[in-house]
């Protein structure tokens, strides 16, 4: 997932000084790691050169010639004064040490990449401007055709408003600005432990040389989708802003797995990011994407790539899943819709049956009241003879004769 070797001292804020003026020729010589014992020229070694007091301390304040050639232990080699002389703090001065350093590594880069062959370095000596305004880059690269790609080298610090403002004058002007930070200063501050429990800080590679924090000025970069950059010209590497996310489609139990996690750039809500070095001997200038090229950024092409094809496979999938939901939820709802309608068929029905059942008996009720209406009203246009036959059929029946006693009753009283 890492692309190419990494320095092992890449980003340590290391101190030593590697840079040394040359008396002769006035340009800055590079000791490349590891070569302290080496030649420095054919037949000209590098403790030989400094034994004979032609390296010179580029500090501003300093020029005294180096005395030794640091090469053992575990340190960086480097140059060092002898002891009690050129006693000084490589931050001090005009312009710090680590910044005239950081311009001569980029100038020397440029001249070597054959992208730029032919293109004429300015350093520090080329202005760039326009009607309301000037820039003078660090370090300017012109091709034959008249491309500009300016380096600018930020030590000291820098809000997002005052690097938006620049980056819209370059922006104007034409000209390519390709911005990188320093290793340490304002411009670089260890990630804290809280942050780095987040997800996206919590999946490091191991070779990541470091995590920072993400500052308002590099969140204000991450908006105008301009990647940050770090330089260390002890060690000649390029540090990409890179972590190690998630996609937010991906299953708790599939991001357990590698192959789940992508190699992304930061975005604008992270706090903090991984630092990704890559040798900057490696490293091209895309001009079609105003960037430097760094293989950390080659890889989160190919991640985003990826990303995006893993995206758009899961929003097919999602489609298909809610098209499937979706075609369930109509089933449920047709099925429910039936049953309901024969419910209420069958309530319909109910209310029906007992309606007609209802309207039966009235009916049945109303038809014998009509037979005995009908029955009373013929019997009032009978005869009584007729109405009450065994009343006039035989003559009515004698008095009954009173008993033997009444008689006498009656002549007793008499």
């Amino acid at each position: 997932m890492t692309p190419g070797p990494r320095g092992p001292q890449a980003f340590t804020q290391d101190t030593a000084q590697v840079l040394a003026v040359d008396k002769k020729t006035k340009h800055l010589r590079y000791l490349p790691a590891g070569e302290g014992n080496g030649e420095m020229e054919p037949g000209v070694t590098w403790r030989g050169y400094v034994a004979q007091g032609m390296l010179l301390c580029p500090e501003p304040d300093c020029g005294l010639p180096f005395g030794r050639v640091v090469a053992g232990g575990g340190r960086r080699h480097h140059f060092a004064h002898r002891p009690g002389e050129g006693e000084h703090d490589a931050g001090t001065g005009p312009e710090t040490l680590w910044h005239l350093s950081a311009k001569d590594v980029l100038a020397r880069w440029a001249a070597s990449q054959p992208s730029l062959a032919g293109w004429t370095l300015h350093l520090d000596d080329a202005p760039i401007t326009l009607p309301d305004g000037w820039r003078r880059p660090d370090v300017l690269a012109v091709s034959p055709d008249g491309v500009k790609v300016a380096f600018e080298v930020q030590y000291s610090a820098l809000t997002g408003t005052d690097w938006k403002a620049r980056h819209d004058f370059y922006f104007k002007a034409g000209v390519v600005d390709i911005w990188l930070f320093a290793h340490h200063g304002p411009q670089w501050r260890a990630a804290t432990a809280r942050q780095l429990r987040r997800a996206e800080l919590v999946w490091r590679d191991p070779d990541w040389a470091a995590t920072v924090q993400l500052s308002g000025l590099h969140q204000t970069m991450l908006q105008h989708g301009v990647i940050p950059l770090w330089l260390d010209p002890t060690t000649q590497t390029i540090g990409t802003a890179t972590t190690r996310v998630h996609a937010a489609h991906t299953s708790p139990d599939a991001r357990l797995g590698e192959d789940a996690a992508y190699t992304l750039p930061p975005r604008r809500a992270f706090p903090a990011c991984h630092i990704a070095a890559d040798p900057l001997e490696q490293c091209d200038v895309d001009l079609a994407a105003r960037e430097l090229l760094t293989p950390t950024r080659r890889v989160h092409c190919k991640e985003r790539d990826r990303f995006q094809a893993d995206e758009q496979v899961a929003q097919e999938r999602a489609a298909r899943v809610r098209a499937q939901l979706h075609v369930q939820q109509e089933e449920r709802t047709r099925r429910r819709r039936a049953a309901e309608q024969e419910k209420r068929r069958a309530i319909a029905a109910q209310v029906a049956e007992e309606q007609a059942e209802r309207e039966k008996r009235e009916h049945e009720e109303l038809r014998r009241k009509e037979e005995e209406r009908a029955a009373f009203e013929a019997r009032q246009k009978m005869p009584l003879t007729q109405q009450f036959p065994p009343m006039f059929g035989q003559e009515p029946p004698s008095p009954p004769k009173p008993p033997w006693w009444k008689p006498w009753q009656r002549i007793a009283r008499s």
